[in-house]
């Protein structure tokens, strides 16, 4: 769930940009044209300096799979203040699913630190700072340039002129790359992979008070391009969430993703407004997680037995009671456990028995049956030690002689950021026959 709610934020946070700067053309005296009311929010927005606003989210999406279905809801609200030097976001985004309710408070500061921004998250009680390098008006002034006034449509109603338009969905991603690592991947779907440009863009309304000309909200319809997005999803589905000796079988029309409603709106729109933005003084002391580009780099060969994985170089080799081999460096850990085929005799013959007997030995960790990632039997679970909660990601091996527990953890409060790592590190085991 909260990665989900991470994704959604994110996607928020470039949508928000986006819409908030739309448009390139200058007001046209007192004639009210589309292009009057786009050109003059635009050129309000980079005038003054600072801006605030709320961030209301409507999402509803439904699956079924072969005869059982449940529905996922999300609402949200987030009050966002901007200067040209800092950001504040603060609110709250609930879940629902089939009855469950989980509520996400949000807490997040995005200070200019030079080119870059730190960024400071609070999570699951703690603060978390992360440096984004990359300096992203570029790509965003890029996006824009694409959204021509001419383009839109006109209306009005007896209170307010309404401008329509759309909002390409890859247009959008690709900006958004640089806004948060790891976006591009939801739980064990890859969303570089799909194919964004053959799905229906986003529909966009800005409202404009019909005496003041000023914009009081922007509304973003992505109903119909989530169920485009959804349906490449389900056929991604094939091979990634089924064991490996099932993968040549079309699961697709056994499982049904629609998404009933994803609006997104930006509303009490207030531009120039004297904002100061300072960081509390308990953000001040975060733990500090680096930033994540997606790829490891100055790799390195470690060995276990007839096991070898990959890793960055920065990896040092520990002794940990329980473990067969132990690798450490300054933000993550690597466990890895090897078990005798002969010692699981009357236990375990083959993998699939292996992994109940996995199952049932951490039932109290709340472990339940695997998620399938590229064949592999893998698990996510939480545990707590000395205060502190970790979050690990376990996959399953057999070798000739042996069955394998290869565990890669994190703080719990940093673990998203390494996530897509760990899958990378998973897929680099091999071993010697």
């Amino acid at each position: 769930m909260k990665k989900k709610i991470a994704f959604v934020l994110a996607l928020i946070m470039i949508l928000a940009v986006a819409l908030s700067a739309c448009g390139n053309a200058k007001p046209s005296g007192e004639t009210v044209t589309k292009d009057s009311l786009i050109g003059a929010y635009r050129k309000k927005l980079e005038e003054s300096g600072s801006a605030a606003y709320k961030i209301l989210i409507d999402m509803k999406i439904g699956v079924s799979a072969v005869g059982q279905s449940q529905n996922m809801e999300m609402t949200g609200e987030m009050d966002v203040e901007t200067t040209q030097d800092a950001a504040h976001i603060s609110g709250s985004v609930t879940g629902n699913t089939q009855g469950q309710t989980q509520t996400s408070k949000i807490e997040t500061y995005s200070i200019k630190n030079g080119d870059a921004f730190d960024v400071y998250t609070f999570s699951d009680g703690n603060w978390v700072k992360q440096t984004s390098p990359v300096a992203v008006k570029g790509d965003i002034q890029a996006m824009l340039a694409l959204h021509d006034p001419s383009s839109m449509e006109m209306t009005e109603t007896d209170t307010e002129y309404l401008v329509n338009g759309t909002l390409s969905l890859a247009e959008a991603f690709d900006a958004l790359k640089n806004y948060i690592s790891g976006y591009d991947q939801i739980g064990e779907f890859d969303l570089s992979s799909l194919d964004l440009k053959s799905v229906d863009p986003a529909k966009t309304i800005y409202h404009f008070d019909k005496k003041t000309k000023e914009p009081t909200a922007v509304d973003l319809d992505m109903t119909d391009c989530a169920k485009g997005l959804m349906e490449q999803l389900v056929k991604s589905l094939t091979g990634s969430l089924m064991p490996e000796n099932t993968s040549g079988i079309d699961i697709s029309s056994l499982i049904k993703i629609n998404a009933e409603k994803l609006v997104i709106s930006v509303k009490d729109i207030v531009f120039g407004k004297d904002i100061r933005i300072e960081l509390p003084e308990e953000a001040k002391k975060a733990s500090e997680v680096p930033s994540y580009d997606g790829q490891a780099t100055a790799m390195k060969d470690f060995y276990v037995e007839e096991l070898k994985i990959s890793l960055p170089d920065t990896f040092e080799e520990e002794d940990v009671t329980g473990y067969t081999k132990a690798f450490f460096d300054n933000y993550s850990a690597v466990l890895v456990l090897r078990e005798d085929k002969a010692d699981l005799a009357n236990y375990a013959e083959n993998m699939d028995e292996y992994v109940k007997l996995v199952v049932s030995a951490n039932e109290s960790r709340g472990i339940s049956e695997p998620v399938y990632v590229n064949g592999r039997p893998t698990f996510e679970y939480d545990a707590t030690a000395n205060d502190i909660t970790y979050r690990y990601y376990t996959t399953l091996y057999e070798s000739d002689e042996a069955f394998w527990i290869v565990q890669f953890a994190s703080m719990k409060q940093a673990y998203d950021v390494f996530r897509n790592l760990y899958v990378q590190f998973s897929d680099n085991v091999v071993f010697a026959h």
